[in-house]
C-alpha cells in the first residue's frame, strides 16, 4: 500500500461514523429497512457502501446508493474509487442522466434517483441490487418519493416469507434468494416519517463532526444579494485570518457573475495580500471543473467556493472556515392556473430553517468556523422550517408515464405526502395531448415508445413525430439542445451589442428552435476540422456555451442509440425544410401553445393565462399569429421561453384539438 493509499485508509477509521461501522453492519444485516439519521460530515455517504461491500452483507448483488443530484453522484463515486484503490467504473461506478461509467464488475453503483427509476421499466423488482441506499431522502425530491413508494412494494415481492406445505418443506420463490436490505438516509430529523411508512423500521443515529460555528445577521435586509456577498467576502479577506470561504448563491447566473465580480476586485488588491481562487459548483459543471474544489488551496491563497444549494448536504469539501449564506435559493414549483391547467416555473426565493442550518454548519467540519448570514435574524425566524416536498409542488407529467409503464397510478400509489390533485389533473391532461394516454387513462404504444427516452414526456414526442416528417436527425441536434443543463447562449449584460451582432449569423426568422439548430451545425462543421483550442475561440468569439453544446453532442449521440432501439431511423433528413422541424415541434409542444389576441398579448391555448415573448427570444421584436415554447418563467408577469412562430393551420391539423379531452 502506497503513503497516499495509507492515508485515505487511515482517514476513513478518523471519520465519525468508523466508531460504530459495527453496530451499524448488524443491524442492517437483522433489518429489511433501516433508517440512519446522520449528520453531514459523519462519513454515512462514503462508508456504509464500502462497510456493507467489505462485510459481505451486500452478498452477490450491487450496492445503488441514490442521489438527488449527479455532481454528488458523480464526486462520491470517485471519492469511493479512490478510497477503494480502484479505477472509476470498475468496482466503483456512477450513472447520472445522459452519463454512466459502470462495468459487469461494479458492486458499489452511485446514481441518481431519477436513474433508479428508470432501471424499474425494464427490471420492475431491481432484482441487480441486493442493497438501495436512498440517501438525502430529507429532500423528498419527487423521484426521491417514487422511489421511496416503489421499494416499499418491491420489497414484499423479494422478502415474502417462505411458504411451508403440508409436508413441513419449504418452497420460497426464487426471488427469496435475492432479498433486499433498504437504508434509508437523512440528515435531518425526519427519521420518525421514514419510519412509519416503513412499517416501523429501525432507527439509528450517527453523530458528526461538528466544531462551534458563530453566526452573524446583518442589521437590515439586502435588496442586492451578490453585491452584500461580494462585500462581505472581501471584508473576510482582508480582515480575517486564512481559511477557505463558501458563498450560498441561488444560480448559476448569480455565481458566473459574482466570480467575475470577485476577479476584478482581487486583481486590485495589494500585492501583501492572499491570492483568490474562485471555484464554481452548480449542477450544469463539467465533473472534471467540479473536483476543483476538492484539491488543496495553493500557499498564500485563500480559496473561495461559489456553490448553489448543492453543496449543503452530500459533498464536504476541506478547508471551509467561512460560509455566507444569501439565504436564497432557486425552487421548482407547479403554478396552477386553472382546472387542469398550470406550468412549471423556477423561483428563486427565500430557504428554510433547515438549509439555513445545513449551510452554516459547513463552516464547522474541521475547526471552529463562521458564518455570516445576508438576512436578518427575524427573517431567519419567519422562514418555514422545511420545504414542501416536490410531489407536492412539481408537474408530475413524466412520473405519471413512468408509473403507467410499470402497472401502476400515480392516484392510487402508497405515497408519504399525496400529490395535489391539480398537479395529477394536469398530469392526465398533458399526457392525453401528447397521445400517451387514450380517453380510459390507459397506456397508449405511443406512450410506452415516449417512455423509452431519457426525456421529458413533451421531447419525447416531439422526437417520436419527426419520423412522420422525415427530420429526426435535425430535431435530436434541438432536443438535445434544449435536454443540456446550462443555456446554450451566454448572457451578456455588458457587452450586449456585440453579443447580438454575433449571434445575427445564426438567428432564423421562425424562432429560437430553428436559431438553435443553425448554431448546432454550425459549431459540428467547426468541430470536425477546428482543434480543441480554436473551437473555444470560435464559442467565445460568438457568446456561445461550449459546454452545453459538448454536452449537447453526447445527448445526441445517446438518443441515437436509442431511436435505433426502437427502428427509428435518425438519419431522417429534411434539410433545409424548416416546415417538416416546427411540425414536429408543435406535436410535442401543443400544451406550450398560445395564440395572439387582438390587443397583441398571447392566451394559452390549453388554458387561459396571457403570455408574453421572452425579451430575450429570437422573436422579441416581432409578432406572430400562433407561436410554441419551451417553457414558462413568471417574473414580473408570465414570459414564453424559447419561442418559435408556427402558422395557425399547424394547430388546426393537429388531431388533438378534435379530440375530447379528459376534464
Amino acid at each position: 500500500m502506497n503513503v497516499k493509499q495509507a492515508n485515505l485508509q487511515e482517514q476513513r477509521k478518523q471519520l465519525p461514523i468508523a466508531k460504530g461501522k459495527d453496530a451499524i453492519i448488524q443491524e442492517i444485516r437483522d433489518n429489511d429497512v433501516t433508517v440512519l439519521l446522520g449528520e453531514t460530515g459523519s462519513g454515512k455517504t462514503t462508508q456504509i457502501p464500502q462497510y456493507l461491500l467489505e462485510s459481505g452483507v451486500s452478498g452477490s448483488g450491487m450496492i445503488a446508493v441514490t442521489q438527488p443530484r449527479r455532481v454528488a453522484a458523480t464526486s462520491l463515486a470517485g471519492r469511493v474509487a479512490l478510497e477503494q484503490n480502484t479505477s472509476l467504473g470498475d468496482l466503483v461506478g456512477y450513472s447520472v442522466r445522459f452519463d454512466e461509467v459502470s462495468s459487469a464488475d461494479t458492486k458499489i453503483k452511485y446514481v441518481t434517483d431519477g436513474m433508479l427509476i428508470r432501471e424499474l421499466l425494464s427490471d420492475r423488482l431491481l432484482s441487480r441490487y441486493s442493497v438501495i441506499i436512498v440517501d438525502e431522502a430529507h429532500e423528498r425530491t419527487l423521484r426521491t418519493d417514487l422511489l421511496i413508494s416503489k421499494l416499499k412494494t418491491i420489497l414484499k415481492a423479494r422478502n415474502a416469507p417462505v411458504h411451508v406445505d403440508r409436508k413441513g418443506k419449504g418452497r420460497a420463490s426464487a426471488l427469496k434468494a435475492n432479498p433486499l436490505k433498504v437504508v434509508i438516509m437523512s440528515a435531518t430529523l425526519d427519521a420518525e416519517k421514514f419510519s412509519k411508512f416503513y412499517d416501523g423500521a429501525k432507527i439509528l443515529y450517527v453523530k458528526g463532526r461538528q466544531h462551534p460555528v458563530q453566526i452573524f445577521h446583518t442589521a437590515s435586509g439586502q435588496s442586492d444579494y451578490v453585491d452584500a456577498a461580494t462585500r462581505t467576502f472581501f471584508q473576510i479577506h482582508v480582515d480575517q485570518p486564512p481559511g477557505d470561504v463558501l458563498i450560498f448563491l441561488p444560480g448559476q447566473e448569480d455565481i458566473e457573475s459574482l466570480d467575475k465580480s470577485i476577479q476584478v476586485y482581487a486583481a486590485r488588491l495589494p500585492a501583501e495580500h492572499m491570492a483568490v481562487l474562485t471555484c464554481q459548483m452548480f449542477a450544469a459543471l463539467p465533473p472534471g471543473q467540479q473536483s476543483r474544489i476538492f484539491n488543496p488551496t495553493p500557499a498564500n491563497t485563500r480559496k473561495c467556493i461559489l456553490a448553489t444549494n448543492i453543496a449543503e448536504t452530500s459533498i464536504t469539501i476541506p478547508g471551509i472556515k467561512y460560509v455566507i449564506d444569501t439565504g436564497k435559493s432557486k425552487e421548482k414549483r407547479f403554478v396552477a392556473r386553472d382546472v387542469g391547467s398550470g406550468f412549471d416555473t423556477l423561483l428563486t426565493g427565500d430557504i428554510t430553517k433547515s438549509s439555513a442550518m445545513q449551510r452554516a454548519g459547513r463552516a464547522g467540519r474541521e475547526g471552529k468556523g463562521y458564518c455570516f448570514r445576508l438576512y436578518t435574524e427575524d427573517a431567519f425566524q419567519a422562514m418555514s422550517a422545511t420545504s414542501d416536498p416536490e410531489i407536492r409542488r412539481c408537474s408530475l407529467t413524466s412520473a405519471f408515464l413512468q408509473l403507467k409503464c410499470l402497472g401502476e397510478d400515480l392516484e392510487e400509489l402508497d405515497f408519504m405526502d399525496k400529490p395535489d390533485a391539480d398537479a395529477v389533473q394536469f398530469a392526465l391532461k398533458i399526457l392525453f395531448l401528447l397521445g400517451a394516454l387514450d380517453t380510459k387513462k390507459s397506456l397508449t404504444s405511443i406512450g410506452r415508445h415516449m417512455a423509452s427516452f431519457p426525456l421529458e414526456p413533451p421531447l419525447a414526442c416531439v422526437v417520436l413525430t419527426s419520423k412522420e416528417h422525415g427530420c429526426t436527425l435535425e430535431i435530436l441536434d434541438i432536443v438535445s439542445v434544449l435536454s443540456c443543463t446550462s443555456k446554450l447562449f451566454f448572457d451578456v449584460s455588458d457587452d450586449r451589442d456585440n453579443a447580438l451582432e454575433a449571434r445575427r449569423k445564426f438567428r432564423h426568422s421562425s424562432g429560437d428552435h430553428m436559431t438553435i439548430l443553425n448554431a448546432m451545425r454550425a459549431y459540428q462543421e467547426i468541430a470536425s476540422v477546428e482543434s480543441k483550442g480554436a473551437r473555444r475561440d470560435w464559442c467565445r468569439k460568438h457568446y456561445l456555451n461550449e459546454r452545453t453544446l459538448m454536452e449537447a453532442t453526447k445527448i445526441r449521440d445517446q438518443l441515437r442509440v436509442a431511436c435505433e432501439r426502437i427502428g427509428l431511423d435518425w438519419k431522417a433528413s429534411c434539410g433545409e425544410n424548416e416546415v417538416a422541424v416546427l411540425k414536429s415541434l408543435c406535436r410535442g409542444l401543443v400544451h406550450n401553445s398560445a395564440l395572439k389576441q387582438p390587443d397583441g398579448s398571447y392566451m394559452q391555448t390549453t388554458g387561459r393565462s396571457l403570455v408574453k415573448i421572452h425579451p430575450g427570444s429570437a422573436l422579441g421584436d416581432r409578432k406572430a399569429d400562433a407561436i410554441i415554447y419551451d417553457e414558462l418563467v413568471f417574473t414580473t408577469q408570465i414570459f414564453a421561453r424559447g419561442v418559435s412562430a408556427v402558422p395557425k393551420a399547424l394547430f388546426a391539423a393537429l388531431p388533438i384539438f378534435n379530440r375530447r379531452g379528459i376534464s
